[in-house]
């Protein structure tokens, strides 16, 4: 998850630095306009987080327009911790989901999802290791989201694409 892990912690990702409030339009703006840097919330399982670092540090390769800040709601997967994650995934232009052995079953990471899904955002899956046939997510396979390997113009072109 964000989620879907014992203690409840989601991952927000943000974009670069034109990204943020915007004080002329007195709200926050998810995308730099321009940039082609998009806003992204990732979702995870807790035991995958070694792997998301990794995928946050290579994000800040200049290759790429993706830059992942870490913006965890360290909270238990209650209604404050939902609130919280309804609002971070709003402000995000895409929703990418880690794939890894046990996300598919995570309470937190399957809700997380069908919030993307009912405020509108797009849903990416990532799977962490492409020699391992992983579960989707049934709401994913529902919706046909877009499933793509580990690599990082792969995942920047299906978030392009979203």
């Amino acid at each position: 998850m964000g989620g879907g892990s014992r203690s409840g912690r989601p991952s927000y990702a943000g974009g670069g630095a034109r990204s943020g409030y915007s004080s002329s339009l007195n709200k926050y703006v998810p995308t730099n306009q321009g940039t082609g840097i998009r806003r992204a919330f990732i979702s995870f399982h807790m035991e995958d987080e070694a792997q998301v670092e990794l995928l946050r540090h290579q994000a800040r390769s200049d290759r790429f327009d993706l830059e992942f800040t870490d913006y965890s709601v360290k909270e238990p997967f209650d209604e404050r911790w939902k609130s919280q994650c309804t609002e971070r995934i709003r402000q995000t232009s895409v929703v990418i989901v880690m794939i890894g052995e046990e996300t598919h079953s995570r309470p937190a990471v399957l809700w997380e999802i069908n919030k993307a899904y009912e405020l509108g955002k797009p849903v990416i899956g990532v799977r962490m290791y492409k020699d391992a046939n992983h579960k989707i997510p049934e709401q994913m396979q529902f919706n046909r989201a877009k499933i793509v390997n580990w690599n990082m113009k792969d995942i920047q072109d299906a978030m392009e694409g979203s």
